[in-house]
């Protein structure tokens, strides 16, 4: 059910989906006849330092894709406010995400793989010569329509070359699909999106993650440290061909790596003979290799900007209602304190002696709840994930950052053996 009727003249009719920084609802514009997509920002975050800082990176998502016109990339129509929510409208894609055609484990053709990942490099190229790094490409920003054109969404941390509100020190992205000058917080630029799409070719390619791991710490360990076996290797399907273009793109050090996504998609088509490459702008946008098969991919139907998988139905076992062992009102104050806290985390907000962060927002769910899994989980998380990026910052060679790390973790966690682990480590330097 919707928190919405309407926002400005747009109706609601679904909740399309929830994560930890708002929602998105499928909409209807009756001026023009369409539906849309609305992304919005939970209200009870806005009134944070956090808040504040997330409304910017809202905004600026909105400035990002306004300036974008391209056929492989989601469109942004509209900025607005109403009911003391910030909401923007985009281009209501029906078809899948990439991350659900991975998951369902449909088997694709190398050619068809460069298919998808193609129009991808395209649209990286063009917004990469306006000056726009994405930070976030992965199977689940990239769509495909039901026609079969491939498109970007979510430029929700995009840095604008001109802005500086993405600053050195904070993490964000999705670790398997990260960079390593993400992973420690260092300046990212366009080759930081080409890396990440390395990553999804490798996952395509075959089948796994090129840097894996049971925790978020680990895959960033081996982003920066861990080269991956050649595609090769793993799938004898895949054209030993793949392997330099691969190692080319995940390269850690960013000036052996790809320098422009065109570079990229030319390598990348040669390796399947697709024969010359069309100009960036011309009419091959959106065209797809193989496209029949991923129209077979898709025959199963999606719907929005993201569809969804949903598991079937089970039989259920009808039960009276256990009361509720924390009271209501309680349980919503809680519900939106992890929704806080999540909403730092994933902005790399995870430690600070001023409170505004992770750790802390864990920490007043614990006040109410101290049972609370989800809050001990997450705390134990940005714990962990702070010492692990001080230690990777060291390692590096940011040894100011490093430092700056081990300052607050001693104000923070001041007889904790990390803090002295940590401590012993930067002894030496």
């Amino acid at each position: 059910m919707s928190d919405f009727q309407n926002l400005g003249k747009y109706q609601i009719e679904s909740v399309l989906g929830k994560g930890a920084m708002g929602v998105v609802y499928k909409g209807f514009d009756p001026n023009i006849a369409r539906y849309v997509a609305i992304k919005t920002i939970h209200r009870n975050l806005l009134n944070t330092e956090m808040g504040r800082e997330m409304l910017a990176r809202f905004r600026t998502e909105a400035q990002a894709v306004g300036r974008l016109t391209h056929p492989n990339i989601v469109g942004i129509f509209e900025f607005d406010q109403d009911q003391g929510t910030p909401y923007f409208v985009m281009e209501f894609v029906e078809g899948k995400d990439l991350k659900t055609v991975v998951k369902d484990g449909r088997v694709l053709s190398p050619k068809d793989i460069v298919g998808i990942i193609d129009p991808v490099l395209q649209a990286l190229a063009y917004t990469h010569e306006l000056g726009i790094v994405h930070r976030d490409i992965k199977p689940a920003n990239i769509f495909i329509t039901d026609k079969g054109v491939v498109k970007i969404a979510d430029f929700g941390i995009a840095r604008l070359e001109d802005s500086e509100m993405t600053q050195v020190g904070t993490v964000l992205g999705t670790p398997s699909y990260m960079s390593p000058e993400q992973c420690v917080g260092s300046v990212v630029d366009a080759r930081s999106d080409l890396f990440s799409v390395g990553v999804m070719l490798y996952e395509l390619l075959t089948g796994q993650k090129p840097f894996r791991g049971e925790q978020s710490t680990v895959i960033m360990t081996n982003v920066i440290n861990t080269d991956p076996e050649p595609p090769s290797r793993l799938n004898k399907q895949v054209p030993a061909a793949f392997d330099p273009v691969l190692k080319k793109a995940l390269a850690k050090n960013v000036n052996q790596r790809y320098q422009t996504a065109e570079a990229f998609r030319s390598d990348l088509l040669k390796v399947v003979g697709a024969g010359t490459v069309p100009s960036v702008g011309g009419p091959s946008h959106g065209v797809l290799i193989g496209a029949g098969v991923l129209l077979a991919v898709l025959a199963a139907g999606g719907g929005w900007l993201a569809s969804r998988s949903t598991e079937p139905p089970t039989t259920a076992v009808v039960t009276e209602p256990a009361a509720p062992r924390i009271a209501p009102e309680t349980q919503k104050k809680i519900d939106d304190m992890l929704d806080v806290a999540k909403a730092h985390f994933m902005v790399g907000r995870l430690v600070s002696p001023q409170g505004s962060n992770a750790y802390e927002a864990y920490q007043l769910v614990l006040d109410l709840d101290p049972e609370n899994e989800q809050a001990l989980k997450g705390q134990a998380e940005a714990k962990e994930r702070f010492f692990k990026r001080a230690e990777i910052l060291w390692k590096s060679g940011e040894k100011d950052e490093a430092r700056l790390h081990l300052e607050l973790a001693k104000v923070m966690f001041p007889k904790d053996d990390a803090t002295e682990s940590l401590t012993e480590l930067m002894a030496g330097g």
